[in-house]
């Protein structure tokens, strides 16, 4: 019995580790952060809430990066700003509602959600991240 309850566990840690993602498959870019929400370039005038959002050119693929979720996390300072990140290792889950043509980094998160990761006074990071 003791053996089948380890055989058990052992299989469920690794069934577990499969499906994290490593860190060296996430891509590297940067984030940025917007205050207006809606309309969107995906939902209208639908408000899809504070965890959401902006993909540049790289991402945007003719819309179809509606809805797609990302994990997000903040890895370093994108200019001289000290203490960028409020934490290198917690991510946060976004959902693409919005085309950011004008955007120089990969992401524009709502400040909500960027402001879980970053300091907004930052107002630019290094982030990783990854399709979920």
């Amino acid at each position: 019995m003791g053996v089948m309850i380890k055989s058990l566990a052992l299989a469920t840690v690794l069934l577990v580790v499969a499906f994290v993602p490593s860190p060296a498959s996430a891509i590297a870019g940067t984030a940025t952060f917007y205050t207006t929400y809606v309309p969107s370039a995906c939902y209208g005038n639908q408000n899809k809430g504070d965890m959401i959002v902006g993909v540049s050119d790289k991402l945007w693929n003719n819309g179809r990066a509606c809805g797609r979720r990302y994990r997000v996390r903040c890895v370093g300072p994108a200019n001289l700003v000290r203490n960028a990140c409020k934490t290198t290792t917690a991510a946060i889950i976004v959902t693409v509602v919005d085309y950011c043509k004008a955007c120089t980094g990969d992401l524009n998160l709502s400040r909500g959600a960027f402001s879980r990761i970053a300091n907004p006074d930052a107002g630019k990071v290094r982030v990783a991240y990854d399709p979920i």
